[in-house]
């Protein structure tokens, strides 16, 4: 917008908006000066807008001596701005404008077309809570929210260094979204940043309305299905990432942060790691590497070995299934798949309705219906017990975006089993496996340390080794200052 800062363009722009004010002031004195007030009403504090600003307007004397609009800013910005810290000059309209629609209120001086702008903002928000999707038991229970200087708040308490560096900038052209780039100028790699603030800048959308709108442009591969942009509820992950040399994206209405850059091994990490003993914690990671072979692999295996390489099963068991599947219609490649596609069903639906209603529809989806689709001998009983032991593997994944992807790439290993049994496996598998390694995520392997030499990256990736071996950060992601501890 190409508009200058004057009471009567905002009130033409704002005719129609019964929620932007814009009034007259007059202060009466030797000059009898008249300014105007723009705010949004329901965004800005009326208690400090009235104390701290209006009420110094109408009584303080020393501001009726003002002999021009000039003079008045001067005063309110510097022998006046005890009143309110938080005042700034500002001069661009789009700059004014983007700072009263985020709840600040301006005094406008028509006559040299500028305003001086107070930070009085209050909206209605949620308190700091425990965190939803990543709980832990001894771990801190406080969470991001969706206000973003309550988020950089939360990384700031934590990280008291004046190192810590919070950029903030506006991304979307009607939303000016408030973004923030925040990491360590002590030890990010600068370059990275560059980079990473460069595509928040070249974002040309109208609104950031939700969190793809973000990832999709700050991915580095969009054709993959990998999660490439790992995301976090909990201040203490956050700033142990940065405290590693990461960089964190804070955006504001959405309730976590993204860490860039990511890797394959932190979506397998869990909060839970660190809050236990190494032994645990490497524990439950192995675990965790398990369960994603056999949410992915399971499926795929069961189809392959029951219909092409039946010769490799025990003969009690192979007897087993085969008297479970005697009357049983469909094929094992039909049953595997429109079970799968029925658990997807059961997810989607589980997650669209309300939690009451939704877990008493999984209950009777999950128990009722798959007895029922049993007992008319319509799937065997193992295939109900493949899926769902492949579907409770797939939940325990801390990454919900790594979860989705990994379900949605059991169907395509399934399919290849289906048609070339382990021959069709494997070729899905390596095809998989390539496709990791190839990625590349803003300069930084996306399987490293896995892909690469240095063992002491390895410290914290399948297994959690104690802490004081830990004195290291990742070579890739801080290059020039790698120590972490003596």
């Amino acid at each position: 917008m190409n508009h200058i800062i004057h009471s009567t363009v905002l009130k033409q722009l704002y005719q129609k908006s019964t929620d932007v004010l814009i009034r007259p002031i007059e202060i009466t004195g030797q000059n009898a000066l008249s300014v105007s007030i723009f705010c949004v009403d329901g965004l800005v504090n009326s208690q400090v807008l009235d104390l701290t600003i209006l009420k110094p307007i109408a009584t303080e004397e020393e501001l009726k001596k003002c002999k021009n609009q000039m003079d008045l800013a001067n005063y309110l910005l510097n022998n006046g701005g005890g009143y309110h810290a938080f005042a700034s000059f500002v001069t661009d309209f789009d700059q004014l404008n983007t700072m009263v629609m985020s709840g600040m209120a301006a005094i406008i001086l028509d006559d040299i077309q500028a305003a001086v702008v107070y930070d009085v903002r209050t909206f209605d928000k949620r308190s700091v809570s425990e965190p939803s999707e990543e709980g832990t038991m001894k771990g801190a229970k406080d969470s991001f929210i969706e206000v973003l200087r309550t988020n950089t708040a939360l990384i700031r308490r934590r990280i008291r260094s004046p190192y810590l560096t919070i950029e903030q900038m506006y991304v979307g052209r009607l939303s000016r979204t408030d973004v923030a780039l925040v990491y360590m100028n002590n030890i990010c790699n600068m370059n990275l940043v560059d980079q990473i603030r460069k595509k928040l800048q070249s974002i040309d959308i109208d609104n950031i309305c939700t969190s793809s709108f973000i990832e999709e442009f700050i991915s580095e591969n969009k054709n993959s299905l990998m999660p490439q942009v790992m995301y976090t509820q909990r201040p203490d992950r956050c700033c142990s990432n940065l405290t590693d040399g990461r960089i964190v994206l804070v955006v504001d209405g959405i309730p976590y942060v993204y860490v860039l850059p990511c890797q394959f091994p932190m979506l397998l990490q869990s909060s839970e790691d660190y809050a236990e003993s190494f032994l645990a914690g490497s524990t439950l990671r192995c675990l965790r590497y398990i369960t994603l072979f056999v949410s992915l692999l399971l499926p795929a295996f069961y189809i392959a070995v029951t219909t092409f390489h039946v010769h490799l099963l025990p003969l009690p068991a192979l007897l087993s299934i085969q008297k479970a599947k005697i009357n049983v219609p469909f094929t094992s490649c039909i049953e595997v798949l429109g079970l799968l596609l029925a658990f997807e069903i059961l997810i989607e639906a589980g997650l669209r309705l309300p939690k009451n209603i939704g877990s008493a529809m999984s209950i009777v989806g999950g128990l009722v219906v798959g007895q029922a689709a049993v007992a008319a001998n319509i799937i065997s009983p193992v295939v109900v017990i493949i899926i769902a032991l492949a579907g409770i593997a797939g939940f325990t994944i801390p990454n919900q975006d790594l979860s989705i992807a990994l379900r949605i790439s059991r169907f395509g290993l399934a399919l290849l089993s289906s048609f070339a049994g382990f021959y069709g496996l494997m070729i899905g598998f390596l095809f998989l496996v390539t496709h990791l390694c190839s990625l590349d995520n803003n300069g930084v392997p996306y399987m490293a340390p896995f892909v690469e030499t240095d063992k002491a990256d390895l410290q914290d990736t399948i297994l959690r080794y104690p802490v004081e071996n830990f004195k290291y950060r990742p070579e890739g992601i801080a290059p020039q200052n790698t120590r972490k501890q003596k």
